[in-house]
């Protein structure tokens, strides 16, 4: 019997294409306006898991940020994160800084 899977060379790299498309997809979802996880996950497609994990990668890098508290939308829960990753829309440093 023939082997009819494709190399495993095809299969990672369309994983990483699959990764960086949806880490896009939600990075814009984000810059529109704060909104939840959830919110997001209905917008765009991607699995709220997987848009957890993409979270903290923009986190990490200082490119998403908590807004507020607030109700979901979606699962009409009463406090729950609004993220944004546009910087204009970001809540400014409640620190104080040295001169």
């Amino acid at each position: 019997m023939k082997n009819t899977l494709p190399p495993n060379d095809s299969l990672n790299s369309q994983g990483k294409d699959s990764h960086k498309a949806q880490l896009r997809k939600v990075y814009l979802a984000f810059y529109e306006s704060p909104k939840t996880m959830k919110e997001v996950d209905r917008e765009t497609g991607v699995m709220r898991e997987s848009i957890c994990r993409y979270c903290r990668t923009l986190r990490l890098q200082n490119r998403l940020f908590a807004v507020n508290k607030r109700r979901c939308n979606v699962t009409k829960y009463p406090r729950v994160i609004a993220w944004t990753s546009n910087p204009d829309l970001a809540p400014k440093s409640n620190q104080l800084r040295l001169l």
